[in-house]
């Protein structure tokens, strides 16, 4: 009966110890995915546009005809 109590308490503590396992993993999510973000917004360029500017709307040249075009110009 004793050794019943003891397993017990060890489920119990290795219980807690997942719960803190996964916050913790969690926190470490939440932060990677925050570095990720700020990495890719340092690449992206602001444009400001004001009512009146042309703006190309589709970039031109991306449409080679398929895959059985050459590939110089």
């Amino acid at each position: 009966m004793a050794t019943l109590s003891k397993n017990n308490a060890a489920l119990r503590e290795s219980l807690d110890l997942v719960q803190e396992l996964r916050e913790d993993a969690h926190f470490r999510e939440f932060y990677t995915n925050q570095r990720a973000a700020r990495k890719y917004n340092t690449r992206v360029i602001l444009r400001k546009f004001k009512e009146g500017d042309l703006v190309l709307k589709r970039p031109m040249g991306i449409d080679k005809g398929g895959k059985m075009v050459a590939n110089w110009e």
